[in-house]
């Protein structure tokens, strides 16, 4: 069965989209084309990669990466099964499925709390979109089938099918929890304000050296912001390590870094925003895997479901002696460091990991071939 996995915006590495959804379905049987922005056509891992346009900004993709994605998926025969990741792929969703087409619709993010942060709108644009947007979604739901990946999504789609973030595991099958005289923190993913980005390399200008050694960033930073990182800790930058300026940081890259032996903690001491409170990071789980203690917001629906895993430390966002009280405290106290990261492991090894999330993609895959 032919199935094309689309998006005009996400990395064609994407950890979801090629890692969980696209390899998954390869390796049980599925012939997989990944249309998306890249450089060449090539095949990775058993994926098709279909490279459409590279680009840069939403009219780009608008005048020319959605027409070329469109054009190219008209020529796929009637029973390809179709699987979107992007809300501006919608009326292309809309339009397979007018023309017979079986067509998915996958929602990763909570867009509309993610367009009341942006800075750059007015309340009037804002509210706009907004209305525009939630109409849109609302209509794709009723008529296509919908994935969702995170729960609290089922709120405003009732009935969609959860397959839910959680890590892969075996990647992490063969960390060790008990690393000696761990003395750095580490962050991995986009790197943005609106994630935490100055809380994090802040924590470098009221503890020293002694008290910690240094803070890794792992992942995609915007030029100016990463500049502006460097810029914000002085002559502390020699204990502040960014690997994505202005690039995209391949999945494998950041299992590199896990990997390492003297994390103390995961970092995801995010800004109190509406847009991230209920959210389950993938981050979080992806520390818990590599048996890391998280330190993170005390968001009250993170702190619900992480307070009994018992995996980290709560903290507020704008209190510098809390946060640097909760990684002096994973660094004294070794028992509680070690107990918080075996927790870890065994909740994603139990519970919240891809095999269980990928059984809910094949029944659904499944279905879809038999119908």
């Amino acid at each position: 069965m032919k199935v094309v996995q689309l998006s005009s915006v996400h990395y064609v590495f994407d950890n979801r989209i090629f890692n969980k959804i696209s390899k998954s379905l390869v390796n049980h049987g599925y012939d997989v084309d990944l249309l998306i922005q890249h450089t060449k056509d090539e095949v990775v891992e058993g994926v098709n990669i279909i490279a459409l346009p590279k680009v840069k900004g939403k009219l780009s993709r608008l005048f020319k990466v959605l027409p070329a994605l469109f054009k190219k998926a008209l020529e796929y025969p009637s029973k390809t099964i179709f699987h979107f990741h992007d809300p501006e792929l919608i009326p292309v969703g809309l339009l397979l499925k007018f023309f017979g087409y079986k067509v998915i619709y996958d929602i990763h993010e909570d867009v509309i709390t993610d367009i009341e942060q942006k800075y750059y709108l007015g309340p009037l644009q804002k509210k706009i979109s907004t209305l525009v947007l939630k109409k849109i979604e609302n209509e794709a739901h009723k008529k296509l089938i919908t994935i969702i990946a995170e729960t609290y999504y089922v709120e405003r789609f009732p009935d969609a099918i959860e397959v839910l973030n959680y890590p892969t595991l075996n990647w992490a099958k063969d960390f060790d929890v008990d690393r000696e005289s761990p003395n750095r923190v580490l962050y991995t993913g986009s790197i943005t304000e609106d994630r935490g980005a100055f809380i994090h390399v802040n924590i470098l200008n009221y503890m020293d050296e002694n008290e910690l050694s240094g803070i890794n960033l792992i992942g995609s930073c915007n030029p100016a912001l990463y500049k502006r990182l460097i810029e914000s800790v002085g002559e502390e930058k020699s204990r502040l390590f960014m690997n994505g300026d202005g690039k995209s940081v391949p999945f494998k890259s950041i299992i590199k870094s896990y990997s390492k032996a003297d994390w103390l903690a995961g970092l995801a001491i995010f800004p109190k925003t509406k847009h991230y409170s209920r959210k389950r990071l993938t981050k979080l789980f992806e520390y818990m895997a590599a048996g890391l203690p998280i330190i993170y917001t005390d968001f009250s629906a993170w702190k619900n479901f992480l307070e009994p895993l018992n995996v980290g430390i709560a903290v507020n966002p704008e209190d510098s002696t809390a946060i640097k009280q909760a990684i002096l405290r994973l660094k004294t106290e070794d028992a509680l460091r070690l107990q918080m990261s075996e927790n870890g492991k065994k909740a994603v090894r139990n519970i919240y990991n891809w095999a269980k999330e990928e059984e809910k993609l094949l029944t659904l895959y499944n279905n879809l071939t038999k119908a």
